[in-house]
């Protein structure tokens, strides 16, 4: 069975922990091959790195989607609650189109994740459109045959330990964390 994890820079630097960890290879699974693809800035407004994602699933031929990104879709200059069911809209929109294009068997969506930092909006503001997109994403994907909303679980913002700069996580304690949820993610892709 193949599986890939696309997204932005988490997913990147998901797949460099992996690489540098043999006894994590394809997250330790028996009976699939998982490969990880991340773009870093990933956006799922910029329309090249919608692109550049459908290449790499048309490539591999997964059987199953694992999707992470959107968080740079937020930090950006006004955003607002808008912002929010928009990229929802296009999160469920690549859902849709791997299901039927690629004749996806699943596809699960990540929520996004919070951050100690940001790059152009104030930190309060982004934070709460997180919110608010997870929320949309969680009450609209129940709806959507062949996709599900996977929340992300042991990576709470004020925990200082877990980021390498506010965004991304460390490869001590933060990464061992998200890579045993997006393993929880698959696990339950594969059933």
């Amino acid at each position: 069975m193949q599986i890939v994890v696309v997204g932005s820079s988490h997913v990147r630097r998901l797949g460099t922990f992996i690489y540098n960890r043999q006894a994590l290879h394809n997250f330790n699974l028996m009976n699939c091959e998982v490969k990880c693809f991340g773009i870093g800035g990933g956006k799922v407004s910029n329309s090249d790195h919608v692109q550049t994602i459908l290449s790499f699933i048309e490539k591999n031929r997964p059987e199953h989607v694992i999707v992470h990104i959107g968080g740079n879709d937020l930090d950006i200059l006004g955003a607002s609650e808008d912002t929010t069911e928009e990229l929802g809209l296009r999160l469920i929109l690549l859902s849709q189109t791997l299901t039927t294009r690629f004749e996806i068997k699943s596809v699960t969506i990540c929520q996004l994740l919070p951050r100690q930092s940001t790059r152009v909006i104030a930190l309060n503001v982004y934070n709460d459109l997180v919110i608010k997109t997870n929320r949309f994403l969680k009450s609209q994907i129940k709806d959507q045959p062949h996709c599900r909303y996977w929340k992300i679980t042991g990576l709470k913002n004020s925990d200082r330990n877990n980021y390498v700069d506010g965004v991304h996580f460390n490869y001590d304690v933060g990464m061992p964390k998200y890579f045993r949820n997006i393993r929880g993610s698959i696990i339950q892709a594969m059933k």
